[in-house]
């Protein structure tokens, strides 16, 4: 009888050492799982915040495009042309003066 319980005893101890490696086995998937999901999740709000960066922008130049559809559709282009002389390029009418801050560059 007692051969019987050795054998069953060196079992036990094979039965545990392939439970230790099937525990490190699964723990290591499930940590792998785990950062998976936490990168995703990071990459997921990097795109969205990249997303309303970007619906944003689409608005502006939405809002731009209208401007010069309407441009185009106004037969009237001087008051166009002449704030652009105003704005851009510091012209004036005949008469007229035209003050600078000279301060506020300083």
């Amino acid at each position: 009888m007692a051969v019987k319980q050795f054998v069953p005893a060196k079992k036990a101890k094979r039965v545990q050492k392939h439970s230790v490696i099937l525990f490190i086995v699964v723990f290591s998937f499930v940590c792998l799982a785990v950062a998976s999901c936490v990168v995703n999740y990071s990459r997921a709000a990097d795109n969205n915040a990249q997303a309303s960066q970007m619906s944003g922008e689409c608005e502006e130049i939405k809002n731009e495009n209208e401007e010069l559809k309407r441009f185009l559709e106004d037969k009237n282009h001087d008051e166009y042309y002449e704030k652009i002389a105003r704005e851009q390029y510091g012209y004036a009418k005949p008469g007229e003066r035209v003050f600078y801050d000279s301060s506020f560059g300083n």
